[in-house]
């Protein structure tokens, strides 16, 4: 009987393919982006140092807190209705403390109309910043840019390790052909009696662009085979999306740095769509794009998705339907695998709970070289297993670096993704 084989990918997966490791994004964004009016502290590194003093403790604080701030300050000075010009729900009810330190800015020409422009920082003419065409607060505008510029500093590290074109592939040309190697035969031998389920919260197409090389066919949401052709724009076939449960796929879930974001339709109205591109988009290149998924809250549209915003824009097609298909596999699936993900996302862990909840036959096996030491089982007790008994959750070791719970339902491999490839072999 073919099996129903899932994988969820997290950062820990394509490390051996150099993706950057939490710390470095955040040192990343704490160091790039617009300053405070002083000229010489970034805004980022300012909200760091907020928080820092604030309460929280430097394991709290990651890139995405950051982003997650930066997110709710566009929310803070939206409008709530831009028409009618109501101002957020929040900016009656709280004071804001920063103004004179965040708001570096000021407006070209000096006159507030449709169509103005600003200048960053204050007094300086900058010509990768957008007009202000959407009924955007200036300073909701400021805040729109700043997170463009950050959100393309991560597509540009995304692009060190992850370009894909065919004059130039770091994917194949990094000298990684032993994992590569190991990987593709792995995934050959569970194809070979099962379906392959893939889904990334990684920003790049690096298994799906290694199993077509290996002569597998993989769908990713959009028609399209291991090269993008370099003019195109690919729309999400959506429908296949929701009623293809037997292919081979690849999902981005939190979006790819291969994705655009098309601001305007074909009328010019603002009906943001994604579409797949050849190579890394720089969202510092592109007009900015906001929706309110909740009333009053406005949302960057944006090919990759991150901060704490997730469970909203995942209200977005593609991101949409990608996800229900997430939810529909674990709930039918016979083995999900997860790979390199710390249990950090509340709508994954949602889906992740059904599957527990309702398919009784699901194994599922993690891939965790920290699970035991960080007492990842007992953060599990409230994420994923309240549905099981918890009288059988302390681990059974049946070999080196290898756990059991619940009498086989759950296989931890306490090594990294390689280590666990180079057993899968024998």
């Amino acid at each position: 009987m073919s099996k129903r084989n899932i994988f969820l990918f997290g950062a820990g997966a394509t490390l051996e393919w150099g993706s950057p490791l939490t710390s470095e994004l955040t040192t990343l964004i704490r160091s790039n982006g617009f300053k405070t009016n002083d000229n010489k502290t970034t805004i980022t590194e300012f909200i760091y140092q907020k928080l820092l003093t604030n309460g929280f403790h430097e394991s709290d604080i990651n890139f995405e807190t950051i982003i997650n701030v930066i997110e709710e300050l566009i929310v803070y000075y939206s409008y709530f209705n831009g028409e009618k010009k109501l101002p957020s729900l929040l900016l009656p009810f709280y004071t804001p403390q920063f103004e004179e330190e965040l708001f570096n800015f000021s407006i070209r020409g000096g006159e507030l109309k449709h169509g103005y422009k600003l200048q960053i920082p204050k007094g300086v003419d900058n010509d990768l910043i957008r007009n202000a065409y959407h009924n955007e607060t200036p300073p909701q505008c400021f805040f729109q840019h700043l997170l463009s510029v950050l959100l393309t500093q991560i597509n540009v590290r995304i692009s060190s390790y992850a370009y894909h074109t065919p004059g130039n592939s770091v994917i194949i040309n990094n000298g990684k052909d032993y994992i590569i190697t190991l990987f593709t035969k792995w995934m050959r031998s569970l194809s070979d009696n099962g379906t392959l389920r893939m889904y990334t919260l990684n920003y790049e197409r690096i298994f799906k662009i290694l199993l077509e090389r290996a002569g597998i066919s993989v769908f990713e949401g959009f028609d399209c085979k291991e090269y993008i052709d370099y003019s195109a724009n690919l729309r999400a076939n959506v429908p296949k999306i929701l009623n293809d449960t037997e292919s081979h796929i690849h999902y981005n879930l939190h979006g790819s740095a291969f994705w655009r974001v098309h601001s305007l339709d074909s009328y010019q109205l603002p009906n943001p769509e994604i579409a797949l591109t050849t190579a890394p988009v720089f969202s510092i290149n592109d007009e900015q794009a906001a929706l309110q998924i909740e009333k009053g809250k406005t949302l960057m549209i944006t090919n990759i998705i991150t901060g704490y915003q997730k469970a909203q824009k995942a209200m977005i097609t593609p991101f949409k339907q990608m996800q229900s298909a997430f939810a529909r596999d674990c709930c039918f699936a016979d083995n999900i695998y997860i790979i390199g993900y710390s249990f950090g996302d509340e709508h994954i862990n949602a889906s992740l709970r059904s599957a527990i909840r309702y398919n009784q036959k699901v194994r599922m096996i993690i891939v965790d070289p920290f699970f035991i030491k960080n007492k990842m089982d007992s953060e599990l007790v409230i994420n994923l297993f309240p549905y099981r008994d918890l009288e059988n959750l302390k681990p059974n070791k049946i070999g080196d670096n290898l756990y059991s719970y619940f009498d086989g339902a759950f296989i931890v491999h306490t090594i990294g993704f390689k280590e666990f490839l180079e057993l899968s072999k024998n």
